[in-house]
């Protein structure tokens, strides 16, 4: 599992700025992708495959010391042809890595009886949470002082209640609290949800700077 790093609030912006999710540069007709997927491979053959089961092999070989097959990350990159993929009958897109590879934080989704922690300090989500790849996908900020001390993110599933299934999703500073935002992400592999056959939608609360963040989505062919 790779580990969680803190990125810039402005480096993220900048990528997203030229890439949230495929965008076009007129000036130089560069066409830029960004999909979150997980490692494949070892040595030489490393690839990535993205939630919609495309594989990605990087025209520079990836580092397999760092990279390690099941890891998870998000990337921006351009596409420059195709070939065939060593291990499968499948097509493999050439890509270039833009920037680097964002590591995605995957943890279990933990039931709300059985935490003894707290999720009560801010978390700002960057966009709505979504299903995809077999998770559920939070893209988000959080105040570090980059002392070294260790945040704790988690998703706490709550209640059912009305065909509605209630989560919590949540930041723990340990006291770090004062600080630059810095982004990040995580995903809870789906099937941890107790119950998820019996709901219809999923509601997820996150504590904001001032107030109980609500999302929803609809649970109906999405596991």
């Amino acid at each position: 599992m790779p580990k969680i790093h803190s990125y810039s609030v402005l480096l993220v912006l900048a990528m997203l700025t030229v890439t949230a999710c495929s965008n076009e540069d007129l000036s130089n007709n560069t066409f830029y992708e960004s999909a979150w997927c997980v490692v494949q491979g070892r040595g030489s053959q490393i690839a990535l495959v993205t939630d919609q089961k495309v594989i990605l092999k990087p025209s520079e070989s990836l580092d397999s010391t760092q990279y390690k097959a099941g890891d998870r990350y998000r990337a921006i990159y351009i596409t420059i042809g195709t070939q065939a993929y060593y291990s499968t009958t499948s097509t493999a897109k050439i890509v270039k890595i833009v920037g680097e590879l964002q590591p995605v934080l995957v943890e279990d989704v933990i039931q709300h009886g059985s935490f003894t922690g707290s999720v009560n300090d801010p978390i700002l989500l960057n966009a709505d949470p979504f299903f995809g790849g077999g998770f559920l996908n939070f893209d988000f900020q959080f105040s570090t002082s980059h002392t070294g001390i260790k945040h704790g993110i988690h998703l706490l599933q709550d209640s059912l209640v009305n065909r509605k299934l209630y989560m919590r999703f949540g930041h723990h500073a340990n006291g770090d609290v004062n600080g630059t935002l810095e982004s990040a992400l995580a995903s809870f592999p789906t099937n941890g949800l107790q119950n998820a056959s019996d709901a219809d939608s999923l509601i997820i609360f996150s504590q904001g700077d001032t107030r109980l963040q609500t999302y929803r989505l609809a649970l109906r062919d999405t596991l």
